[in-house]
């Protein structure tokens, strides 16, 4: 490991693998009460779901170390358990929820793991802006040598779980192919699908969160609250055609 990137990790920084200085970029966690993930973390924390992730999004240890948590899985501050806890929830909050990524039955709130699991070939940790409040919280790449899902600093501190998991299933429809095709036309003015019969990615997120508000087990009111307001955030700013109009 570089010397100096392993001074910043230990000093609360962290740096994508031979990133210059200037893309160094500070843990940001805030409240890991709110957010979910102390909640979450004491569940996630079993190495079976830890290789389960792993496993099936294709995780590299170089896209995870020098800060990202690969060192320390279980530190909710850093990365990589915030991203284990978006999977968890992701993966587990149906009461029936599906056991091998082949099987798509029911609502989104049991295929979305396993929908998720199948489309996207790996994820990714890096900075972005690294701000929590500003720039793209993921990207996703197809159509490269390297199909991948990149996770920024916008994903891991500035969503609370749940936001994070729609986030995931959100950037799986992408790398399922479907691009946005609303140009700047909804009221966001970026990341816009036309309308809900588009199927794109902003109505498979929403699904997802109506979902978890719906039905969603082992979780708490909380933070179906927030599915709640995520998905209504969407619907009235991610559609050229506002699908409750």
């Amino acid at each position: 490991m570089n010397t100096l990137l392993s001074r910043l990790a230990v000093a609360g920084l962290c740096a994508t693998a031979g990133a210059a200085l200037a893309d160094t970029c500070v843990y940001q966690p805030g409240n890991n009460n709110d957010s979910g993930d102390n909640f979450y973390i004491a569940s996630v924390c079993e190495q079976r779901f830890i290789d389960q992730f792993w496993n099936h999004f294709d995780f590299d240890k170089g896209d995870w170390d020098d800060g990202f948590g690969y060192d320390d899985p279980c530190n909710v501050n850093q990365p990589l358990a915030r991203t284990f806890n978006a999977l968890y929830l992701l993966a587990y909050s149906a009461q029936d929820y599906a056991t091998s990524t082949g099987d798509f039955s029911g609502n989104a709130l049991r295929w979305g793991y396993p929908y998720s699991a199948t489309k996207i070939d790996e994820l990714d940790g890096r900075c972005g802006s690294g701000d929590k409040n500003t720039g793209a919280r993921a990207t996703t790449y197809t159509g490269l040598q390297d199909n991948r899902t990149v996770l920024k600093w916008p994903f891991f501190y500035g969503e609370v779980v749940v936001e994070r998991a729609g986030t995931v299933l959100h950037e799986a429809r992408h790398a399922g192919g479907k691009s946005h095709n609303g140009g700047t036309g909804c009221p966001r003015k970026a990341s816009c699908d036309t309308n809900w019969a588009y199927e794109g990615a902003n109505m498979y997120q929403v699904l997802y969160l109506w979902w978890f508000r719906v039905a969603g087990t082992r979780t708490t009111t909380a933070m179906k609250n927030r599915a709640r307001s995520e998905a209504q955030n969407i619907i009235d700013r991610g559609f050229n055609t506002n699908p409750g109009s």
